[in-house]
């Protein structure tokens, strides 16, 4: 019997209810040193997406049961060619097609929904790092996809000892001299959201993206203040640090922590520094700062995660020095499609 593809709406709980079963049982049995996610988490990704954006979720049904589904992101406005997908199947229900039914439904909505460049992510093994299987860069392969952009997936271990942190503080807070380092827990203070939207600007600008084409956003007051409506509607405090220069007032530097309450794991996301502000070390003091904030505001707090490029060489830099190890490899591979 071939499996009906459904797409799966926030008040559909026992479906999601499903999907997150079969999310949890694909972890479990291939990334296990990931932190579990929340059952109620997805509804909320599905309720409340990223500014100018939308998350789609789309399950593969038999006889009621979810055998296996994807996600799909698509954002609205610059980048309006590029879909990205994640794709799971139980893994007691794989080698029966489902996989390959769900791939060919996104690039079916991809073309209806005029998407000329599509990503699905895989996880892959590191060196030191626990084995992952290869089945899925092998059946993506198999589809038309190359590999065009690897993250590296890093956790750090944190507790009460911060000595190695207050020594990294101590040699390199004299570069930032002509900075200020601010740190606040929540809502941006209105005095520096222009600066923040204007760095975050920037970001598919000056990170390494690889052979995937994402280009540089408009971000504004509107964008920053959604932003955070959605990290509150989905229960996640945001930890942020950013450097101001003094002379100009302007946002050096920007980076950010989302935490969940009485959970581990949290996760680093970016961190960026304006071009015209770099060597000062304001990258690695505005995360010293927001790791000291987080464990300030959160103990219960014992592990970071975060991801970078493999070939962004002064934050893999900078996350080495901070403790954080490889963990995994995140690999976005891609396809054009004719639409």
């Amino acid at each position: 019997m071939t499996p009906e593809i459904h797409r799966v709406l926030p008040a559909d709980r026992d479906l999601l209810r499903q999907v997150h079963g079969v999310f949890e049982a694909v972890r479990a049995a291939e990334t296990p040193e990931h932190p579990p996610i929340p059952e109620d988490r997805y509804a909320g990704m599905l309720e409340h997406p990223p500014p100018d954006s939308e998350f789609r979720c789309y399950a593969a049904v038999e006889d009621g049961k979810v055998l296996g589904q994807h996600w799909v992101y698509l954002p609205h406005k610059e980048n309006a060619h590029f879909a990205e997908l994640d794709l799971a199947v139980d893994p007691d229900r794989r080698r029966r097609g489902i996989g390959t039914a769900l791939l060919e439904h996104f690039l079916r909505l991809a073309r209806e929904e005029r998407r000329s460049e599509v990503v699905v992510t895989v996880w892959a093994a590191v060196e030191g790092g626990p084995s992952r299987p290869d089945a899925g860069a092998r059946f993506l392969e198999r589809h038309g996809f190359t590999a065009a952009l690897t993250e590296i997936g890093r956790a750090l271990r944190i507790g009460a000892d911060t000595t190695a942190e207050q020594r990294l503080w101590d040699e390199n807070i004299g570069a930032a001299g002509d900075y200020d380092l601010v740190s606040w827990i929540g809502r941006c203070p209105e005095q520096y959201v222009e600066g923040l939207a204007r760095i975050d600007s920037q970001i598919f600008a000056e990170i390494p993206l690889g052979d995937v084409d994402l280009r540089p956003r408009t971000v504004d007051a509107d964008f920053v203040r959604t932003r955070e409506e959605r990290a509150e509607a989905q229960g996640q405090t945001i930890i942020r640090t950013i450097a101001v220069h003094r002379a100009t007032g302007e946002v050096a530097a920007n980076t950010i922590i989302y935490a969940h309450a009485g959970e581990a794991h949290a996760d680093q996301a970016i961190t960026i520094v304006d071009p015209a502000h770099r060597g000062h070390r304001l990258g690695l003091l505005a995360k010293l700062a927001n790791l000291r904030q987080l464990r300030a505001h959160d103990p219960a707090v014992t592990t970071v995660w975060t991801g970078n490029a493999d070939t962004n060489a002064n934050m893999v830099a900078i996350n080495d020095q901070l403790g954080f190890r490889p963990v995994d490899a995140r690999v976005s591979y891609r396809r054009l499609i004719e639409v």
